[in-house]
């Protein structure tokens, strides 16, 4: 049944759609998150998104005080994780800037483009840089006028400091005035955060000289159920927007920017856990074209009510092995502060039971409050009874050997691998 919504659609405006999933959250308190959230489809154009009261500068200012993209602790190696071969950006300092895997695809991103674009003179906008890797790497490969741009402070002194470029700490939306035109803006996993995109749009056409490229790279939402991670795991605070290769080309084109190529890959978000990303490359125009006509496309609505379907019965499962393994336990300790626990708590046994600790070793959470349990450090974990839960499908084996070896914590754990897809 069609609804009014309270978002227009991030790419053709419409306020008219349905409801595919109702999603809940166990959220933490600091940051107001809704507990509830419907992922609706776009009764005009077929997009995908939440449909969600909040706003750009709420989400802006969490990225800016809490931004996990810009917390390199859980990197930081004594020789560091970039070296100096094959065209790879040098790292002068003890912190990695990134997880291996993700510097892999940020190197990949940097080859492809250093081979589509032959002048290593233009002048170039990271948009969402986060602690600059991407630019490190085409820095490496000789472009020459390299500019990053995050909302995170921290993030941006890291790109300062780790790779010598200029970035600044400022939203997309509303960068520094003086900040000049580029001859290719690269938005590389950024559009998917933004409630606001079609001013994100408009900021490219005021960023991009005419004549101009833009560089997109987002998660392939018609393909999130072929690479199922975790169920629903796409649907989470911070992926807004859920896109199509058509319907992204169709956002740009309805703008007047002209498509040159637009491309899938499959990336890797974690060691052996591949995903599924659409990427391509669009023209700004000398004079401004005819905007472009809107057709509905179903097809993305489709594989998404599949993704539902096939995340609802891997839940499922979840749930049961979680109820066998915390059978004759009430309280339970959660280590992982994540979006798959939030909705763990929800949707699973966990919610039912006693979470007396929840452990992440990110600075950027301890101190918050998930769901009224204060989120801890694991060396503050005084709790050595109650079974441990790892909610994290990432660093799962190295939160194990953590908790065994480095602490050595007597706790049972217990681990969601080896779960359908998810292990």
């Amino acid at each position: 049944m069609d609804k009014v919504l309270m978002r227009p659609c991030p790419v053709c405006e419409s306020q008219i759609g349905r409801t595919l999933h109702v999603q809940r959250f166990a959220v933490i308190d600091e940051f107001g998150s809704q507990e509830e959230v419907d992922i609706v489809a776009c009764g005009r154009c077929g997009m995908v998104f939440s449909d969600l009261e909040t706003d750009q500068d709420a989400l802006d200012r969490s990225y800016e005080e809490r931004s996990k993209y810009a917390d390199m602790s859980l990197y930081a190696q004594d020789d560091g994780l970039v070296g100096e071969q094959d065209g790879e950006a040098p790292d002068p300092s003890p912190d990695a800037t990134e997880a291996p895997f993700d510097l892999d695809r940020l190197q990949e991103t940097a080859t492809w483009l250093s081979e589509w674009f032959d002048d290593r003179g233009l002048r170039v906008l990271d948009a969402g840089c986060a602690t600059g890797s991407l630019l490190g790497f085409l820095g490496a490969q000789g472009w020459q006028h390299l500019v990053g741009l995050d909302p995170s402070p921290m993030a941006a002194v890291a790109a300062r400091r780790v790779y010598g470029v200029e970035a600044h700490a400022a939203s997309f939306l509303d960068p520094p005035a003086t900040i000049g035109q580029f001859d290719l803006v690269i938005l590389s996993h950024v559009l998917e955060h933004l409630v606001e995109v079609q001013s994100a749009v408009g900021s490219m056409l005021e960023l991009t000289k005419p004549g101009g490229n833009i560089y997109l790279e987002v998660p392939d939402a018609e393909r999130y159920v072929d690479h199922l991670i975790a169920p629903v795991h796409d649907f989470n605070s911070e992926h807004v927007n859920h896109f199509s290769g058509r319907l992204l080309d169709l956002l740009m084109r309805r703008r007047g920017f002209e498509s040159v190529t637009l491309g899938r890959k499959v990336v890797e978000i974690a060691p052996d856990r591949p995903y599924p990303a659409v990427f391509g490359v669009w023209r700004r125009p000398d004079e401004p074209s005819r905007a472009t006509a809107v057709t509905l496309d179903e097809g993305l609505a489709d594989a998404i009510e599949q993704y539902v379907a096939e995340s609802a019965n891997l839940m499922g499962r979840i749930d049961q092995h979680l109820r066998d393994e915390l059978s004759g336990h009430g309280e339970v300790v959660v280590w992982g502060a994540g979006n798959l626990v939030m909705k763990l708590l929800t949707d699973t046994v966990l919610g039912a039971k006693d979470v007396v600790a929840v452990v992440d070793g990110s600075p950027q959470r301890q101190g918050l409050h998930l769901g009224g349990v204060r989120i801890v450090s694991p060396t503050a974990l005084d709790r050595t009874e109650p079974p441990i839960v790892v909610a994290s499908l990432h660093h799962d084996e190295a939160i194990v050997r953590a908790i065994v070896d480095e602490i050595g914590l007597p706790n049972p754990v217990v681990t969601l691998a080896g779960i359908g897809d998810v292990g």
